[in-house]
């Protein structure tokens, strides 16, 4: 049901702004290779810890949180991947959420980056996590696996330990997982442990993707993505056509 010709991977038009040769900001320090997605989990704890605690945290992070739970809704203690979800929603306020006031793009991420938040050096790590990507995307099993994404349509190869084990038959979709993706000179690594979704959605998805190339206005974003599966995780008797249709 789920089979398709399995994706190509090339250089996407939207990573001429992501590559580091060409990023935001020159990077003054080299910085080694980290494959360990606990390592890249760290950093955002880090830079999110520096940018949102303080004196000046709370009126940072509070705005973009509201906006968050607006948008997907309030987290509770009994929610499925409650410990996932928090840091995720903390990530897209750092790296993903347009600052009110500031320049199209410019999130706190984007800001430490260019040494604007006091306190917080510009170091490599923070500078790739400024240019990171999160999305919806198809995961094809492999040695490196495949990442495509069902959003911006980006197509990656991404050597991870926790993806070298056999997650199905090579060829076929294996999963369907929510990823921030960092990109270093050494290729595409994973900041967190996968959010999955049910891959019954892809006939959806698929539609919509062609829905936003036609139409922007019509196509799915990640938020609203986000509302259905939190609303489909707490249903009684989830029902995959009635949360995501």
């Amino acid at each position: 049901m789920f089979e398709e010709d399995e994706p190509v991977v090339g250089r996407h038009p939207t990573l001429a702004s992501l590559m580091p040769e060409r990023g935001l900001v020159r990077v003054p320090h080299v910085l080694q290779d980290r494959s360990d997605r606990t390592w890249w989990g760290g950093q955002l704890d880090r830079l999110g810890e520096a940018v949102f605690s303080g004196l000046a945290g709370p009126a940072r992070a509070g705005p973009l949180l509201a906006r968050w739970d607006a948008a997907v809704g309030r987290l509770g203690g009994g929610d499925q991947d409650v410990d996932l979800l928090h840091a995720t929603r903390v990530d897209w306020a750092l790296c993903d959420a347009e600052i009110e006031g500031g320049s199209p793009g410019e999130t706190w991420a984007w800001r430490a980056a260019h040494g604007r938040v006091p306190g917080v050096e510009a170091d490599a790590a923070v500078q790739a996590l400024a240019r990171s990507q999160v999305g919806l995307y198809e995961v094809w099993p492999g040695k490196p696996a495949v990442l495509r994404g069902r959003i911006r349509g980006l197509c990656l190869r991404v050597d991870d330990p926790a993806l070298a084990a056999s997650l199905g038959e090579r060829g076929k979709i294996a999963a369907l997982w929510e990823l921030r993706v960092v990109f270093t000179r050494d290729g595409a690594r994973l900041c967190r442990p996968p959010l999955a979704y049910p891959l019954e959605i892809l006939p959806r998805l698929r539609r919509a993707h062609e829905q936003h190339w036609r139409d922007p206005s019509r196509g799915l974003d990640l938020m609203q993505l986000r509302r259905m599966r939190l609303q489909w995780t707490r249903a009684r008797k989830p029902d995959v056509r009635a949360a995501f249709g």
